[in-house]
Formats: C-alpha cells, structure tokens, sequence
C-alpha cells in the first residue's frame, strides 16, 4: 500500500533537488549547429541526500568541476566511485550567496555583478582557462558547479561556451536562465540549514543575472585579438585542449 505524501513531505523532498542544474545543449555554435546533450552541465552544489536528477541526459557527470572556496563545502556530496572530481577554488569574493564559513559573513558584499566579474577576469583568468584542459579529458558529461550556479560558475561555463564555439547570444541566454531559479535555491539552502551572506535577501541584486553583467565577460573574450581561443591560450590553456573542445562541442553540429 503506497502511503500518501503530506505537503510538508513534499516540501523536503523539493530542497533536495538540484534548483539551478542544466545541460548547456541546444545552443547554436557559430560554425552551424548546436551544442549536443551530454557534454556540459551547470549547476548549483549537490548536497549529501539529494535526488537524482531527471532533467539531463546522464547522471551521475564523468567528470565535476567544484568552484568553491574552502568552508563552502562542509557538507560534502559524495559522488560514486568513477566521477573525477576537481576542486578549482575561484575568487571567496565571487561567493554572494550561499553555503560559506562563519568569516565570510563579515566581509563587505561586492558592490555588483560586474565587479565580481571583472575581478574573475582580471585577477585569475588562468583558472578559468585551465578548465579546458580538465574537460576535455573527461569521457562523458562535464558538471560545472558553485554554491548557486550563478556568478562562478556563469563566469566559467561562458568562458568554456565562447572557446567552443557557441553563439555570443546563447550564452548570454544560458546565463540569465537562472535568475527564475533563485527563489527555489534560497528556499533550497535555508532548508538544509546553510548560511547566507550578510545583506544577501530575495530582493538582493547580487541574485539577479542581468544580461549586462554577463556581457561584460562576453566582450572581453570575443574583442580579445584572435578570440576566445586566443584569450583562452594567451592565459595557459593549450592548443590541443582548445581543439579538442571545439570539436566535443561542435560534436552534435550536423553535416
């Protein structure tokens, strides 16, 4: 006999699912065609009890890539034997929201997107530019995750889009997708008891993500002399990981 869900149990089980997963595929390459399922996932972090995702092609991802800082990620997800896991720390001032150790609560948030953006790209743009390297080594689908989703790993999954060839627009589409999704992840945080930043509330504009800040990432790349390929190499990543890119995600291009 199969027992009735209350709304409350309903309620817990909609905190443990992902609230800002996606596949990147369907958006257009320059080059003709679109990005194919299964290659490169984005999302906000996975904590211990989690459902297993429905809405991407395969789970759990070849390979994840953790862009948080250390004492974002007390409670850890363990992934199942297989998954490849790097834990590329990028900027603590990249962190607006989310799952963070007591210090950070102190700290002064950054005046807006753009600024935390411009830092990324100022300050460690050879770390966005290794994640190439780390992705196309992976034999199946690439996860890309934060605390939300957002700032980080928008900054990271555009960096990754542009190299291979996505259409301008579409990436600044992917990016935006997940403003509607903030409401549901700080339900999804203040329900597994996790921290938020000092002054960070639903009507805070550091959840938003306007078009304007990611395009400040996407003019840099695309006005870089040679490219996104150019700026992805002038910054450490080699020639071969950006060809191997290009054609994982130029895979599902037609003839």
């Amino acid at each position: 006999m199969n027992a009735r869900l209350s709304l409350a149990d309903i309620d817990r089980h909609a905190h443990r699912q992902l609230a800002n997963l996606r596949d990147v595929a369907g958006l257009r390459l320059a080059g003709g065609g679109t990005v194919p399922a299964g290659v490169l996932y984005r999302s906000d972090a996975p904590y211990p009890g989690d459902a297993v995702p429905r809405t991407v092609p395969v789970w759990p991802p070849a390979t994840v890539i953790d862009l948080r800082s250390t004492g974002e990620a007390a409670a850890k997800y363990c992934w199942p034997a297989g998954v490849t896991v790097h834990r590329i720390p990028l900027m603590r001032q990249a962190a607006v929201l989310g799952a963070a150790d007591s210090a950070r609560s102190d700290r002064p948030l950054p005046s807006s997107l753009e600024e935390v953006y411009r830092r990324l790209l100022d300050m460690i743009p050879h770390r966005l530019a290794a994640l190439l390297d780390l992705a196309t080594k992976s034999d199946g689908p690439v996860l890309v995750h934060c605390t939300a989703g957002k700032d980080r790993t928008g900054v990271a999954v555009a960096a990754l889009l542009l190299v291979g060839g996505a259409e301008p627009a579409d990436v600044v589409t992917d990016y935006t997708a997940s403003w509607p999704n903030m409401t549901a992840l700080l339900e999804r945080l203040t329900a597994l008891g996790r921290s938020l930043a000092a002054g960070i509330d639903a009507d805070s504009e550091l959840l938003a993500a306007p078009a304007e800040a990611i395009n400040l990432v996407v003019d840099r790349l695309t006005g870089w002399p040679g490219g996104p390929p150019a700026w992805a190499e002038a910054y450490g990543a080699s020639a071969v990981s950006i060809q191997r890119w290009q054609e994982r995600m130029a895979a599902g291009a037609g003839p």
